[in-house]
């Protein structure tokens, strides 16, 4: 590579070295960071709201203000249509507002209208700012049929009427006794499940346009199963006929 390229630096090295011994103990290279008066402590509304019904008002858990040095700071929401915020309980507003130390604030916002959605409304004190996220549950059941008795086993069913693409993970848990506890996944056209491939592990399925069927052990006398979609639960009573 050419000298003449680094002529010009080192035409400046002696002022460089100059203007770096002058500035020892007198140059703040790095000033250290001052936080704003109205910058609050990091907040979050972790972990984020699942399995919600479509279309409805979805509320945070609360978050507590702290850290502040001045005696208010600014608090606004944005994001999603519609969202609001309440301090201590108060009414819910969108308007931009003040909060203090110690307040307690929640984060209010309509739940979407389709299956697996996610809503999203940001909330900002101060420079900090975190996201309230709530998802609509994935899969939507009709009622489960009467029990009907079939051998040693009491089942029933329901239809999945709507659910997101993609796979839902099912699972079951019986309040009795585990074991005993089955679910199958059928399409709608089965009235008479293979009594073979009932199963109490949890497994990945697209349930859209499926049924699924519960059983359990008649030998129960007032068994409640709980089925399980993507962490919604659904209580299916079992009572033998």
């Amino acid at each position: 590579m050419k000298l003449s390229l680094f002529r010009p630096l080192l035409r400046m090295l002696p002022l460089l070295l100059l203007f770096a011994v002058a500035g020892c103990g007198e140059i703040d290279w790095f000033p250290p960071y001052v936080k704003p008066a109205t910058s609050p402590d990091a907040f979050s509304f972790d972990p984020p709201t699942t399995g919600t019904e479509k279309n409805v008002d979805v509320t945070s858990k609360e978050i507590d203000v702290k850290g502040l040095t001045a005696a208010t700071s600014p608090i606004k929401v944005s994001g999603a249509a519609g969202s609001t915020y309440s301090i201590n309980g108060g009414a819910a507003t969108s308007s931009d507002g003040t909060v203090k130390n110690g307040d307690k604030v929640t984060v209010t916002h309509k739940s979407a209208t389709t299956l697996g959605t996610a809503t999203t409304s940001t909330l900002t004190i101060g420079d900090k700012g975190a996201d309230f996220v709530s998802t609509t549950k994935t899969a939507e059941l009709g009622k489960f049929t009467d029990p009907v008795q079939n051998g040693s086993f009491v089942i029933s069913h329901a239809d999945v009427t709507d659910a997101a693409s993609g796979t839902q993970q099912v699972s079951i848990a019986d309040s009795l006794k585990s074991t005993d506890a089955q679910f199958q996944v059928t399409s709608t056209l089965i009235e008479n499940p293979d009594l073979t491939l009932f199963t109490n592990i949890k497994q990945g399925f697209a349930l859209k346009g499926q049924r699924i069927f519960v059983r359990n052990l008649a030998t129960q006398a007032s068994a409640t199963t709980t089925l399980t979609i993507d962490g919604v639960d659904t209580v299916v009573t079992l009572t033998p006929p």
